[in-house]
C-alpha cells in the first residue's frame, strides 16, 4: 500500500513492485464502489463483483475473494447517510 501520501505527487516510471498494480486495481475496487450509488450503473457494478474479474484482482492483491465480497457487500448495502437523532424527530 502507499507509505506516503508525497509517492502520488510523482508518476512511477517502470515500477517493478507490485505496489503500482496493486493501487490500481484498489482504486478500480473503490470506483466501483462509488459506482454503486449511482442507480444507472447498479446492474454492471454488480456483475463486477459477482464475476471473474472480481475474483482475479484479489488474488493479485493477495485478499481473501469470500472476505473481500462480504465486507464489500456490507459496504454498499449501507446507507449513504445517517440521519441525526434532532433529525430524525
Amino acid at each position: 500500500m502507499l507509505r506516503s501520501v508525497d509517492k502520488l505527487s510523482t508518476p512511477p516510471r517502470s515500477d517493478p513492485t507490485p505496489e503500482g498494480p496493486q493501487v490500481l486495481l484498489i482504486h478500480v475496487i473503490g470506483q466501483a464502489i462509488a459506482d454503486h450509488g449511482v442507480r444507472a450503473w447498479r446492474d454492471d457494478v454488480d456483475a463486477f463483483f459477482e464475476g471473474a474479474t472480481f475474483a482475479r484482482y484479489c488474488a493479485l492483491l493477495g485478499w481473501n475473494e469470500e472476505w473481500a465480497r462480504r465486507r464489500i457487500q456490507c459496504t454498499i448495502s449501507q446507507p449513504r447517510y445517517q440521519p441525526l437523532p434532532e433529525e430524525a424527530t
